[in-house]
């Protein structure tokens, strides 16, 4: 029989349609595929999360719970050294303060009729303010300027020295002023008068 006859008489065998012909193997590949996709994409979601909320801890924990200190300190010695040698009257400043006061302001400013005015200033342990201006101005407001408008009370003496207390309206500034040979000198303050006094006791001319 030829290979023809063969052929023809041969049953014909159907042909199965391979996985990737069948719609529904097809479909559930690709089902299967984005739920892979989803579950692996979950997992990076979760693993990112773990890591932000490591990070987070670590800055919140309490070893970081630490207030700023809004207190800017600065070096006043220049300003003192340098004002003591341009001026030719005794310019005062604390003289072994303890460490645990803070300088946080010292430069010269121009009164209104052009003298100057040494101002310096602290923060004490308690963390209150304590300032010193000194000028040789005959401006008459300089003391109620310095005093917030300071009402005066009594005079008190401290070493040799005798000082007046001035109080401001809402008491929330005490001050001690007192003049010696045309030179003006303030000490102002937000803390009680043993600080403030105790401050004063410290100052010295150059």
């Amino acid at each position: 029989m030829s290979e023809q006859s063969e052929a023809a008489t041969a049953p014909e065998v159907p042909v199965r349609p391979e996985p990737a012909d069948d719609p529904a193997a097809v479909a559930a590949d690709r089902e299967a595929r984005q739920k892979k996709r989803l579950r692996q994409t979950v997992r990076d979601m979760v693993l990112s999360m773990l890591v932000v909320t490591g990070v987070v801890v670590f800055l919140v924990a309490p070893w970081n719970w630490r207030t700023p200190d809004p207190v800017k300190e600065v070096d006043a010695a220049p300003v003192i050294a340098g004002a003591r040698e341009a001026f030719d009257w005794p310019v005062l400043a604390p003289l072994d303060l303890p460490a645990t006061w803070r300088a946080t302001s010292a430069r010269v400013e121009t009164a209104d009729d052009g003298q100057p005015v040494v101002v310096l200033g602290w923060v004490s342990p308690a963390t209150e303010y304590v300032g010193l201006q000194q000028s040789p101005t005959k401006i008459t407001d300089f003391v109620p300027d310095v005093t917030l408008k300071g009402v005066q009370q009594d005079d008190v003496v401290l070493g040799t020295l005798t000082w007046t207390r001035y109080v401001n309206a809402d008491e929330t500034r005490r001050s001690l002023a007192r003049t010696d040979a045309g030179i003006t000198y303030v000490v102002t303050g937000t803390g009680p008068w043993d600080e403030i006094e105790g401050f004063t006791r410290t100052l010295r001319a150059g």
